[in-house]
């Protein structure tokens, strides 16, 4: 068996590391992601990465510093496919992080389509991460929603998926003049936090400029530079753990698109708005214009969530379960390397 000499390094530097005790794969697909194993950036990149459960302690890749910058989304670089990622965020802006791949870049936007998937008896969707991390900072996103019919929801966040830390903006199809904020800690999903908004026309019909500021000591939400709202971190303090329920830690700016009407979740249809309308050629379509992202610098205050926590949701039967299309992509690409068989929908 022949290697190549960057796949012997990779054995040698694996090899040099220690393996994990919960560790669920091996050298040669070292990197853990919902329980499967591969080696490339949809397993390895920095917040899909399970460090735990992948073999060793250097396997994940490591999160990469944030980069002011404006995307215009005037090059097909500017958004692919993740497996086609080689791991230079400065060549390619935005990853599509499931298969099939329904993010792009057309006509000067990111597109993201969901379309009907037979086999789940609902929408399969997209969602688009950010290649640079991002903690603490300005974005702004210039979008025009899916919101064109019930059950459709589009999302603009900032997200951890190993602390469960996000700040958001939500749109459901069932209010296409209406955007929604809220902020996670911890993996609390606390849904009565959420506030609305009325932008003032129609989100699916016109563009409009959405921006998060997030500092250590406040977080701002702005639509098309008006304050709508704003959270100081001294207010989330409680008393009862000693902590402050802000999110600190670092994390991936993500855009995506889901159907909540087909979810099969109560609360989530209630919510988004029940059911999503599916025809044979119907397909649902959030665009991004453009993304102007100014990095903030460290925290000031050393980061309050754990390294990884288990989810905690609070009662609720009107708000969300998930804010992503899918998990892990369908059995119809073709399979990685794995130590453990990947799933089949």
């Amino acid at each position: 068996m022949k290697l190549s000499v960057f796949g012997a390094a990779a054995v040698l530097a694996a090899a040099s590391s220690q393996v994990l005790a919960q560790s669920t794969c091996n050298q040669w697909a070292p990197c853990s992601r919902e329980g499967y194993c591969d080696s490339n950036a949809m397993f390895c990149l920095w917040g899909l990465c399970d460090p735990v459960k992948s073999f060793n302690s250097t396997s994940c890749w490591q999160p990469e510093a944030c980069a002011t910058q404006t995307v215009n989304f005037d090059s097909a670089a500017d958004a692919i496919p993740i497996k086609a990622y080689s791991g230079n965020p400065s060549t390619n802006a935005f990853l599509s992080v499931f298969e099939p791949n329904h993010a792009s870049v057309a006509n000067g936007n990111l597109e993201m389509k969901m379309t009907y998937d037979a086999a789940q008896k609902k929408g399969f969707g997209a969602t688009a991460t950010a290649s640079h991390t991002f903690q603490y900072g300005r974005v702004t996103a210039r979008v025009k929603t899916a919101s064109v019919a019930p059950g459709v929801v589009s999302a603009f966040i900032i997200r951890n998926d190993q602390t469960g830390d996000e700040i958001d903006f939500e749109w459901v199809g069932k209010d296409p003049s209406e955007v929604q904020t809220n902020y996670y800690f911890n993996n609390v999903l606390d849904y009565t936090k959420m506030v609305r908004y009325n932008v003032g026309g129609n989100t699916a019909a016109e563009y409009h400029d959405y921006t998060m500021d997030w500092s250590a000591e406040a977080l701002v939400w702005l639509v098309d530079g008006k304050v709508i709202r704003t959270l100081n971190r001294k207010d989330t303090f409680n008393p009862a753990t000693n902590t402050y329920a802000y999110p600190t830690s670092k994390s991936r700016i993500s855009f995506s698109i889901w159907d909540g009407g087909n979810s099969g979740a109560e609360g989530t249809q209630q919510w988004a708005g029940f059911p999503t309308p599916w025809g044979p050629n119907t397909a649902y379509q959030m665009f991004v214009d453009s993304v102007q992202i100014s990095c903030g610098g460290d925290s000031t205050h050393p980061p309050t969530s754990p390294s990884v926590s288990p989810p905690v949701t609070l009662p609720s039967s009107v708000y969300p379960t998930s804010v992503y299309p899918t998990s892990l992509p369908s059995s119809s690409v073709t399979p990685p390397k794995k130590c453990i068989p990947r799933p089949h929908y």
